[in-house]
């Protein structure tokens, strides 16, 4: 993706900070399940299997979000020197 496309890119930065932040909650919320044992709603049975497989989609969608922000940053500046 060229700075250009970047810069015309629906949603932006924005929609990658969401990705990260909800990547965030998630892997907070599957780490509670795993070290607190706390359940958000106590009638639903949880196994450590989805409290792990929420951390890691959680630790997922945060690295990503990260990652991409970064390389939107990066032809941002590189767009600038040019």
């Amino acid at each position: 993706m060229t700075a250009s496309e970047t810069k015309k890119a629906p949603g932006g930065t924005a929609k990658w900070v969401v990705v990260h932040l909800v990547g965030s909650i998630i892997f907070v919320l599957g780490a509670l399940y795993v070290f607190v044992d706390m359940r958000l709603i106590d009638a639903l049975p949880t196994s450590s299997f989805q409290a792990w497989t929420l951390m890691a989609v959680g630790l997922v969608l945060d690295f990503w979000g990260v990652i991409e922000m970064r390389r939107i940053q990066l032809a941002r500046k590189a767009a600038k020197e040019q």
